[in-house]
């Protein structure tokens, strides 16, 4: 079980992006050490945070992080809109920021193996977050979501110039 901190807050940046107003975190326990330990060696920030009983793994996007929630084919809209899955969507575009960002700064000495592991665990995030998320994402929607990344993500963290 997670938990998101907040709504979000974020202002329309034409033509497709959109700036956080506000933070935005995601408290999980549904990560295993291998999961956080991946995430943390490629540059991910994680705190501990109490919910009930449990601590739990939490990561914080912060205010002024621009984002395109999902990346979602407009002809696919009618199936699954960014604005369904958005919350889990930003946390996962900062995982992947941070992956792109560590391949760009060890482009001579990356760890291929690191990096799977933090796509997978980033991926894992995604999930988790939609299955935590209020309104209630159906499970199928959050399945197809969550394969979307996991079959077609391996693009979206490579690193250029124009997205690290």
């Amino acid at each position: 079980m997670g938990e998101y901190n907040n709504k979000i807050m974020a202002e329309f940046n034409p033509p497709r992006k959109w700036i956080l107003g506000r933070e935005l975190s995601y408290a999980t326990e549904g990560l295993d050490s291998e999961d956080v330990n991946a995430l943390k060696q490629i540059g991910v920030t994680m705190t501990k945070k109490q919910i009930g009983l449990e601590l739990c793994d939490q990561i914080t996007v912060k205010a002024g992080f621009v984002t395109d929630l999902a990346s979602v084919p407009r002809l696919m809209w009618w199936l699954i809109a960014p604005f369904d899955v958005a919350r889990a969507a930003i946390i996962h575009d900062l995982l992947y920021k941070t992956i792109r960002q560590y391949r760009w700064n060890n482009k001579d000495s990356e760890d291929d193996s690191l990096v799977k592991k933090a796509k997978i665990a980033a991926d894992k995030v995604f999930l988790l977050g939609m299955k935590d998320a209020e309104p209630r994402i159906p499970k199928w929607k959050s399945y197809l979501s969550w394969k979307a990344v996991d079959l077609f993500g391996n693009g979206s963290i490579i690193p250029t110039k124009d997205n690290i």
